[in-house]
């Protein structure tokens, strides 16, 4: 057994910002937190402990793509997360031929089975694609409909371990593709799509994500209503976000934070294979794709996900949303994303929570910790 104690100046609790707070853990988990004095030995810590945060939207970092699906590249990948400020997170795979992308699957989900410990948690598959309609930077010749055999075929493929699939709410079959993944404990997101058909019929279905709002989604009006619009209506979506200042403008951002509140909004990377690195040419899935000046794009231009870590997504959620704080914070980066995907050993400090946070410091750091 061992058992470790920690008193840092403030922690994210689920109703109040708690100064003065003692954490004691025991092999990784929250056993008691309070505000007693701590021992001599207690591990002190400046700042304010949030919740760690949880990025259900990880394509590649560190310079590798999940795609590889080989243990060195996703082991590097999981450092490279924790790294850049959360403890846990869904590898994401795009698009492919669908062999290939079931035999990613499959990989990774044995890599999932053997984690060896190091390096943000992996909670399991985000597979984006291939039932998407809007290609953004996915492979449009490789879109599928969301068969029965197909979604079965992928369920087999993750071994227990598929966590969120995104699709198109506009593909023949995805309301029902829905309903079967929810049952067998699957969150589901709506994404890639500008029509609205089928929205409704998939949030009906059990649906509870949208996959970055406003990307991939066609344009906001106010007459032709599409997925967006419909996202930010309806009350039993939480909506990711890409908080780079490139996918989403900041007046976008505060636009939506206010009218999706503390319990919808999610934060997410959307990293690729640049996140944490220099500028340069990366591997999404099977393209090749380009980062300059943090912004990465596709041999055609278009945004290719992002070169974000969490921290970096944080730091400009607090910036581009002045009026939120460490409490808003710890919802879009840590609770809200654990409770969308059902991984309820994380996104609050509380007993038989895992002991993984995020400090964010008095400078306005913010780096992922461990017990």
């Amino acid at each position: 057994m061992v058992a470790s104690e920690w008193i840092v100046d403030r922690a994210v609790r689920p109703n109040v910002v708690q100064a003065g707070t003692r954490i004691v853990a025991v092999d990784g988990r929250i056993a008691e937190v309070d505000q007693r004095a701590g021992s001599a030995d207690a591990v002190r810590l400046r700042g304010t402990l949030l919740p760690g945060f949880v990025d259900l939207q990880v394509n590649g970092a560190g310079g590798h793509s999940v795609a590889e699906a080989t243990t060195q590249a996703l082991d590097a990948i999981a450092q490279a997360v924790f790294a850049g400020g959360a403890v846990a997170f869904l590898p994401t795979l795009v698009t492919a031929p669908w062999p290939q992308l079931l035999a990613q699957v499959e990989a990774v989900a044995r890599w999932v089975e053997g984690w060896n410990g190091t390096g943000a948690e992996p909670l399991g598959l985000h597979v984006e694609g291939p039932f998407l309609q809007t290609p953004g930077a996915h492979d449009a010749g490789c879109f599928l409909d969301p068969t029965p055999e197909r979604i079965g075929q992928l369920l087999a493929a993750a071994r227990g371990r598929l966590r969120l699939v995104t699709l198109a709410p506009a593909r023949p079959g995805a309301a029902a593709a829905v309903a079967t993944l929810v049952a067998q404990g699957v969150a589901c997101a709506l994404g890639h799509c500008d029509r609205a058909e089928g929205f409704a019929a998939c949030a009906d279905a059990g649906a509870t994500l949208v996959t970055h709002l406003f990307n991939a989604m066609g344009p906001l009006h106010h007459r032709d209503i599409g997925p967006a619009a419909l996202a930010l209506d309806d009350e039993r979506l939480a909506c990711t976000l890409i908080a780079d200042g490139v996918h989403i403008d900041p007046v976008m951002v505060r636009h939506a934070c206010r009218i999706l509140g503390a319990d919808r909004t999610v934060l997410v990377s959307d990293a690729v294979a640049a996140a944490g690195m220099p500028d340069g040419s990366y591997r999404l899935g099977g393209s090749t794709v380009t980062a300059r000046d943090g912004v990465v794009r596709d041999a055609a231009g278009r945004l290719a996900g992002s070169a974000l870590t969490m921290a970096q997504a944080a730091a400009n959620f607090l910036r581009f949303v002045p009026q939120a704080g460490p409490w808003t914070l710890a919802r879009a980066a840590a609770t809200n994303p654990a409770h969308r995907v059902h991984a309820a050993g994380y996104g609050g400090i509380a007993p038989g929570r895992r002991a993984a946070f995020t400090l964010l410091g008095d400078d306005g750091s913010l780096r992922a910790v461990r017990m």
